[in-house]
C-alpha cells in the first residue's frame, strides 16, 4: 500500500512541475487553512485548487481505495482459550465380543465460545492383565470428523474395541481435536474387566 501512495504522490508532483503559462488565482487548503494561491492555467481544468489541496486529495483517495480492502480483523485469542472443552459424558457398553464407547459432540471451547472446527477424536486405552502388569494410556485409534461445513452435524459418536483378552482390565479416555491442531484435555475415564461378550 505504501507503494500505491508513493505512485499517487509522484503523479501529483508531476502535475505541479508542469504548471506553465498564464497565472491565475484560486482558493486552496494549505497548512494554515484555506488560502489564496497562484495557479497555472494547465492545472485549472483538472484541479482548480491549490497544490497543497492536491496532496490532501491524494491521501484521501488512498485511504478510501485501499484501507477497506484490508478487511475486518477478528481479535486474536490465546491458544489456551481455543482448546475444546474436555468430554465429560464418555460411557461404555458391552456388546458381542466387543466394547462400545459412546460420547457426545463437544459444543464449546474452554473460554465458553461456540466450537465450530471440530476435526476428530483420539481414543486412548490403558490395561492391567491378570498378573497385575499395567500399561499406561496409549493411542488406540483416531476418529476423523468431516461434517464441519454441514448444516446438520453428528451429535453422538461411537467406537468399538474388539481387541480384548478375558480377565484383563481396560480403561478408556478420549480427546477432541480442532482443525488447527489444538487438543482438549482427556475425558472422564470408563473401565471394565473383560469377561467375554453377551
Amino acid at each position: 500500500m505504501n507503494f500505491q501512495l508513493s505512485v499517487i504522490l509522484s503523479r501529483v508532483q508531476g502535475l505541479r512541475s508542469q504548471v506553465q503559462g498564464q497565472k491565475l488565482r484560486g482558493w486552496g487548503f494549505g497548512a494554515g487553512g484555506w488560502k489564496h494561491e497562484v495557479l497555472g492555467t494547465n492545472c485549472l481544468r483538472l484541479f482548480p485548487f491549490s497544490i497543497s489541496f492536491l496532496y490532501l486529495f491524494a491521501a484521501a483517495s488512498f485511504l478510501c481505495l485501499y484501507l477497506p480492502a484490508c478487511g475486518k480483523k477478528t481479535p486474536v485469542r490465546p491458544p489456551a482459550f481455543v482448546l475444546p472443552e474436555p468430554t465429560g459424558d464418555l460411557t461404555l457398553d458391552i456388546a458381542k465380543d466387543s466394547v462400545v464407547l459412546r460420547w457426545g459432540r463437544p459444543q464449546e471451547y474452554v473460554d465458553g465460545s461456540e466450537m465450530e472446527d471440530l476435526s476428530g477424536f483420539v481414543v486412548f486405552r490403558a490395561t492391567q492383565d491378570t498378573q497385575g502388569k499395567t500399561s499406561p494410556f496409549a493411542k488406540l485409534a483416531t476418529i476423523p470428523v468431516e461434517d464441519r461445513d454441514r448444516f446438520r452435524k453428528t451429535k453422538r459418536f461411537t467406537y468399538t474395541d474388539s481387541q480384548l483378552t478375558i480377565g484383563t482390565l481396560y480403561r478408556y479416555r478420549i480427546q477432541s481435536l480442532t482443525a488447527d491442531g489444538y487438543e482438549s484435555d482427556l475425558s472422564n475415564t470408563v473401565e471394565l474387566v473383560w469377561k467375554g461378550g453377551q
